[in-house]
């Protein structure tokens, strides 16, 4: 009797490895891979696991009718959408994984155990709805609750900030195109870029995400179509480096311009010396927000000219996704 009641319990344990091997091979490949909040950041950038639930439980609603991208296009065809062949979450994961932590479609391929039209199907359609989707979100904060979140050394030296602007650039694959060369190549980095201008609020959090211009552009003109003039209002102010000549401008919309004064150190007074100061250390925090974006790592090496069509909402897509890296600036 009891030789049979150990052969019943080791037939027992067998049937709950098998379940529990079969339950492991059903769980998104997200949670075996990201299993701590340092994982999480690595793979994707968001903070913490929790951050990214959130986020998830944001877009599942709307994402679960997704259609494929390739299908989206052929708008005259209405046979069904390909059969996913991943769990959704996993389609999320993928995205973050080429877009956060730079794995090329190759690698993720092999991960995900799919063809590489199959991962550029997903990559493409992560790419167009997460840009719809975070695009639609209002963005521009009112000056109400720009002076809500303001810290206390903006109230003290700064107290009409609005946004603190600069611009930053990628560097992209050399057009064949003379004129495209000419247009698209940074004096600044002697390299050919895109350029786009980025705008946060006092507190840190983005707030403007301009469109990506060809390299040659000055900060001037970026500024003026980028369209951040018509968000302003009277009395606002803009923080920014000295290379941005923008005053008159801005005084069109009734706003001014906070850089440090432009006086020899002999000449300044302990008044401007303690604002000069300030400002300085004021104005590093949109360079922090930029680096975050740019430490997103598809943008680590030359923007193939192949991803041109897409570069656009890439770039729109990891500056309001920094967003949610919840540590402080």
């Amino acid at each position: 009797m009891r030789i049979q009641e150990l052969e019943f319990q080791v037939v027992s344990l067998e049937l709950e490895i098998q379940q529990l091997t079969v339950k492991q091979q059903q769980q998104p490949l997200i949670f075996k891979f990201c299993v701590t909040d340092e994982d999480f950041r690595y793979y994707t950038k968001f903070s913490s696991k929790e951050v990214f639930t959130v986020f998830w439980e944001s877009v599942y609603p709307s994402a679960s009718g997704l259609l494929y991208w390739s299908k989206a296009q052929q708008t005259a065809q209405e046979t069904p959408s390909p059969q996913r062949k991943l769990p959704l979450i996993d389609e999320l994961f993928m995205f973050l994984c080429r877009v956060a932590a730079g794995l090329q479609e190759k690698t993720l391929s092999t991960i995900f155990e799919v063809s590489l039209s199959t991962v550029s199907r997903i990559i493409l359609t992560w790419t167009s709805y997460l840009y719809q989707v975070l695009g639609s979100l209002p963005l521009w904060m009112t000056r109400e609750q720009v002076q809500a979140t303001m810290p206390d050394k903006f109230k003290l030296y700064c107290p009409q900030v609005r946004v603190i602007i600069d611009c930053t650039e990628i560097r992209c694959e050399t057009a064949s195109s003379l004129l495209l060369q000419s247009e698209t190549f940074s004096n600044y980095k002697t390299h050919t870029t895109f350029k786009g201008l980025i705008g946060i609020a006092p507190c840190g959090v983005i707030t403007f995400v301009s469109k990506l211009y060809t390299g040659s552009i000055s900060d001037i003109e970026i500024t003026q179509q980028s369209q951040i003039l018509q968000l302003l209002q009277p009395e606002d102010g803009v923080m920014a480096d000295k290379g941005f000549q923008i005053e008159k401008m801005l005084s069109q919309v009734g706003a001014t311009l906070i850089i440090p004064p432009l006086k020899k150190s002999n000449q300044l007074t302990t008044a401007d010396t303690l604002k000069t100061q300030a400002i300085a250390r004021l104005r590093i925090l949109v360079e922090r927000a930029i680096r975050r974006v740019m430490e997103y790592h598809i943008w680590d090496g030359l923007v193939p000219l192949s991803m041109v069509v897409s570069v656009n909402q890439l770039w729109a897509i990891c500056c309001l996704l920094s967003n949610y890296q919840v540590c402080p600036l």
